[in-house]
């Protein structure tokens, strides 16, 4: 972890990675569904109508997050993600003051848009760029805050919205976001060890007069016209679908089978404490055992936690649904930069890892509000979890077909 004598550099970039993911996916879209009812009954919207709006912002990002993933590449990064976290923690801030649906789904498209300069793109693409070896332990670390980021702020939401109200706490939560990745944007970031005269963690030090083509993996274009990126890009949608269809709908559902608010909203908070956990160990045992049986196991925790809801009415099983959900989400997050690492190469990562992004941002956009309609429908939301126990399967089996042409790694 060191270079001449002090603390390599890549080790600031994971601290910096923690926390512009703690808030702006652990406070953002961790803390989404402890605002549904209470913003519901306030102000009369069905379910559906409201997690439109996320919806949007997933939407906005997916827009973006191509050619975000060039930008990153091509300006300083500092500065774009000095706009975009301001932009992102203002946007949050200020639904605050919204009291219809359209400002609502206004100010979500600048969240979206913030959003994809903040935390997905920008922070696996230095985290792939900084790190040769331990990679998977890195992006496990920067991917463990957004558990961390759920763990502490949906019962700190809740008690906000009890006490204060909805309007209040989105106010604090946004001044909070921009405290976590402001400042982080504007003086810590890097996008490459060739920024401050390093290597990548663990790599030799390229030849002088060396560039980045020395760098192996695919260009953009050349990755778009392989099987293997279609298949991780069916495989990160099915995912995205399936886990935020689910995520933002557990307190909701565990509050529509009796259980009180505050005792869901700290189920969630277990859920997230064992998500911090299952990133790192995943990210660990990626470096271990490779990325086939990571994914396997994974895949496996998803479809078996999401199966247990149909029995969460028994509040041990909505615990134990906490923890095997909390521990197989790591595929959503942690798993899919390192497959594109592994199948495309890290060449051309922020660009390959924008295209790849569409499909995270639209599985988001279809799941919660898909779960929401759902319930509309059949005043249930058990169509909605056998669906996403369907997905999960396939999602394994376009996984394991990408990593079979992986090119730049062990799989």
């Amino acid at each position: 972890m060191k270079e001449k004598g002090r603390m390599h550099y890549a080790w600031w970039i994971v601290v910096s990675g923690f926390f512009l993911n703690l808030a702006g996916i652990g406070i953002i879209m961790n803390c989404m569904g402890v605002f549904y009812k209470p913003v519901i009954e306030s102000l009369g919207f069905t379910r559906g109508s409201f997690a439109l709006y996320f919806s949007i912002a997933a939407l906005s990002m997916m827009v973006v997050a191509p050619v975000m993933g060039k930008v990153l590449e091509r300006r300083n990064i500092r500065v774009v993600m000095g706009i975009c976290t301001v932009l992102m923690s203002a946007s949050f801030a200020l639904f605050s003051q919204c009291t219809t649906l359209a400002q609502f789904y206004a100010l979500s498209v600048f969240l979206g848009i913030g959003s994809a300069g903040t935390h997905i793109i920008p922070v696996s693409m230095m985290v792939t760029n900084w790190f040769e070896e331990k990679r998977g332990l890195a992006m496990g670390i920067v991917f463990s805050a957004t558990g961390i980021g759920g763990f502490i702020f949906n019962p700190f939401s809740n008690w906000l919205i009890e006490n204060h109200g909805w309007e209040t706490a989105y106010l604090v939560l946004g001044i909070i976001v921009g405290a976590c990745t402001v400042p982080v944007a504007v003086f810590l970031v890097r996008a490459r060890p060739q920024e401050k005269g390093l290597s990548a963690y663990g790599a030799r030090a390229l030849p002088e007069g060396s560039d980045a083509q020395a760098v192996p993996g695919l260009t953009g274009r050349e990755a778009l016209r392989t099987a293997s990126f279609w298949f991780l890009a069916v495989m990160i949608l099915f995912i995205a679908v399936a886990n935020m269809g689910v995520l933002h709908h557990i307190v909701p559902y565990l509050t529509d089978t009796g259980m009180d608010p505050a005792t869901a909203a700290n189920l969630m908070s277990l859920h997230m404490a064992v998500l911090v956990v299952g990133k790192l160990v995943m990210g660990d045992l990626s470096d271990r055992m490779g990325l086939m049986r990571s994914l396997v196991l994974c895949i496996l925790g998803l479809t078996v936690s999401i199966g247990l809801l149909f029995g969460a009415t028994a509040f041990w099983i909505a615990v134990l649904f906490n923890v095997l959900f909390g521990f197989a989400i790591s595929v959503r997050t942690v798993l899919p930069p390192l497959m594109a690492a592994a199948c495309l190469g890290p060449r051309h990562f922020g660009v390959i890892y924008g295209f790849l992004n569409v499909f995270t941002t639209l599985g988001s956009a279809i799941g919660v509000p898909l779960s929401g309609y759902i319930h509309d429908v059949t005043r249930n939301y058990h169509a909605a979890f056998a669906l996403y126990i369907a997905l999960g399967v396939l999602a394994a089996i376009f996984g394991i077909l990408a990593l079979r042409g992986a090119r730049f790694a062990r799989a």
